[in-house]
């Protein structure tokens, strides 16, 4: 922060750095080089951060009023105390972060450490003889270096968005968790629990975490609609912590109850990321109260190795997975039509060119893979790969039915963005609204306890990651395990082996046992003529998991295991088909209200059959869907 000759005259714009105290008032003196660009665009910051904590003056200003060499002067800044002590370079910036509430740390380790001590000097000094190069790279990285990285503003936008997330997801849920997992559900998680204590009679609520052990159907609508009201307080802000601590105590007993309807990566990130926003909430009656403290750096840091792992491991799993259609870029030219629930828009991407397709497949692989680092570096860098990331949710969201996955996703792009960058968003006559900026540190206390957490959290996430999971001790991989029932950190990747053929599981009912009409669903393909339709971000539990479904029946075709004498018994356990249709027969209401239509409402069918097609997406006449049988289940008379 010192000037040369080189930074002399320098012709690049800069704020005109702090304001010139006339008096000192009892403040120690700041004393910086003007003619420096570098120095004033610092300087700058440095008051951003300190504010009046201390009286700052240039040495053109006190030129020979002071005892310090003008010699010295010139090499770096000093802080000289009202005692006539004097400080300058690395030691007195940390001097000043510790006594303006800033940061104490760096202080504490230079003095404490003197290696340390000396080791920053020397980067001061290397900067200090490099300031024009130091100038234009703190210039790319941090862009406007008089605004310090602040995030005030940052979680406000993230957990509101996080309360708006988990208001979709609740929201979504209640209404299909009668025919779910009620009593009169598919898999009643009533009787679930009572043949987990069967089995294993010490089994508790630590390993199964979900309030159905105090309660049935009246308990599961009670918890889904509380986890709402406690999203719809999140959103407004009104006692964020309480808000957090709900919505996510809420959703993990949801999770915990609905078994394989909830088992999918995106319910598991909503977990992992509702603990962080637990940790990042302040304890306070609203959001936007004057006596919030500062947000923790700890939990900023998880956050931001969340999001690198959730989209690094994504491409990883790909790459990793040796499946030839990623390998030779082809994956595109099936995922549009074979994906779980694509809409409208993926038919028109079906059709664009082969060579198009591959270098998007390119493209995606080399974002999920490399873009996410960005996200450790400075301002400028680390924005411009939340961007880009927050496109690539975009795309993805454009053409498939992923639930409320790509918009969770791109809430935590959101918190790798800081105020600065935030308040671009808004116009210029509005910006003063938000109160962003430096705040107090919260009581050591509550800083000692987010830190544990956060510790405790990382020793919880590390072992889940799969590239470190065979070099991690055995007592780590205990501890992890043992908390798994509850989510708090959850490995990922998606499509790691694509997926070429999409069969579909069509089920139909007769009076007659000649004349058959189809159950259809609301989401998952079935009439030909039918668009794919858009759901998100709201997801349909039942026509999810029948793709699952279909692609299990498929291999078992493929193995010589289905045939017409084992259609309709039970292979893996897994399956939901089995247990649809013994619903479908009795003409269960709560589980008919999962599907769009029944052709005979709640009477129960006479007979009942199902079929295995392959679909694929058409240009022919005014379908969307063609299609071909693979199997077909025997008929069943059921009366």
């Amino acid at each position: 922060m010192s000037s040369c000759g080189a930074c002399k005259g320098c012709s690049s714009h800069c704020g005109s750095g702090p304001p010139i105290s006339t008096q000192r008032s009892g403040r120690a003196l700041v004393v910086w080089d003007a003619d420096c660009t570098f120095c004033r665009r610092w300087a700058s910051r440095l008051y951003s951060l300190t504010g009046d904590t201390f009286a700052w003056t240039t040495l053109q200003q006190a030129d020979g009023s002071l005892s310090v060499e003008r010699a010295s002067l010139e090499q770096a800044i000093h802080l000289i105390e009202t005692d006539g002590r004097v400080v300058r370079g690395a030691e007195a910036i940390f001097t000043m972060l510790a006594r303006g509430g800033v940061r104490r740390w760096p202080l504490w380790c230079t003095r404490t450490i003197p290696m340390l001590g000396r080791a920053a000097e020397g980067c001061y000094a290397l900067i200090a003889r490099h300031r024009r190069g130091a100038d234009v790279a703190s210039r790319a990285l941090l862009g406007r270096v008089e605004i310090p990285e602040t995030w005030q503003l940052t979680r406000r936008v993230f957990l509101r968005c996080m309360g708006v997330v988990f208001l979709v997801a609740f929201l979504s849920i209640g209404p299909q968790l009668a025919g779910l997992v009620g009593t009169s559900g598919l898999h009643p998680i009533g009787l679930r629990l009572e043949s987990l204590t069967t089995h294993a009679p010490d089994i508790g609520l630590f390993d199964v975490p979900t309030l159905q052990w105090f309660g049935g159907d009246g308990l599961l609508n009670a918890t889904w609609m509380v986890g709402a009201l406690a999203a719809v307080a999140m959103v407004l802000g009104l006692a964020p912590l309480v808000s957090a601590v709900l919505c996510w105590v809420t959703w993990l007993s949801l999770v915990t109850a609905c078994g394989i309807f909830t088992g999918y990566q995106w319910d598991m990130l909503l977990l992992e990321a509702g603990v962080l926003a637990m940790l990042w909430s302040p304890p306070t009656r609203w959001l936007h109260s004057p006596n919030v403290r500062r947000p923790s750096n700890c939990v900023r840091w998880l956050l931001v190795l969340l999001t690198i792992k959730l989209i690094v491991l994504s491409g990883w799993v790909k790459l990793s997975s040796g499946d030839s259609a990623w390998a030779d870029g082809s994956a595109l030219q099936f995922h549009f039509w074979t994906q779980p629930l694509p809409w409208w828009p993926a038919w028109y991407a079906n059709l664009l060119p082969g060579w198009l397709l591959q270098f998007m497949c390119t493209c995606m692989l080399a974002v999920e893979y490399w873009v996410p680092w960005l996200l450790l570096l400075p301002r400028v860098p680390r924005t411009i790969g939340a961007i880009v990331l927050i496109g690539l949710q975009l795309g993805i969201a454009a053409t498939g039915n992923y639930g409320f996955f790509n918009w969770l996703s791109i809430v935590l792009c959101l918190a790798m963005i800081d105020d600065a960058m935030l308040l671009l968003l808004w116009p210029r006559t509005a910006r003063h609204l938000f109160a962003v900026g430096i705040r107090r540190v919260a009581p050591l206390w509550r800083r000692l306890t987010t830190a544990t957490a956060c510790v405790v959290v990382l020793s919880i996430s590390l072992p889940q990651i799969p590239v470190w999971r065979a070099t991690t001790p055995e007592p780590a991989r205990r501890w992890a395990g043992l908390w798994q029932p509850w989510h708090i950190a959850s490995t990922y990747g998606l499509f790691a082996t694509m997926t070429t053929t999409r069969p579909e599981l069509i089920i139909e009912s007769s009076t007659d046992g000649i004349t058959w009409e189809p159950y259809v669903f609301r989401w998952k393909p079935g009439p030909l003529d039918r668009a794919p339709g858009l759901s998100q971000p709201f997801m349909p539990r039942l026509d999810w998991q029948l793709w699952f479904d279909a692609l299990a029946y498929e291999r078992l075709l493929e193995a010589g295991l289905l045939t017409p004498a084992t259609a309709w018994r039970r292979f893996t356990g897994r399956e939901v088909l089995p247990d649809l249709l013994q619903h479908l027969a009795r003409g269960t209401p709560a589980v008919l209200e999962l599907l769009e239509s029944s052709p005979g409402g709640t009477t129960p069918p006479a007979y009942l059959r199902w079929t295995l097609w392959h679909y694929r997406f058409t240009t022919e006449g005014p379908h969307w869907w063609t299609r071909e049988q693979l199997f077909r289940a025997p008929a069943r008379q059921l009366r």
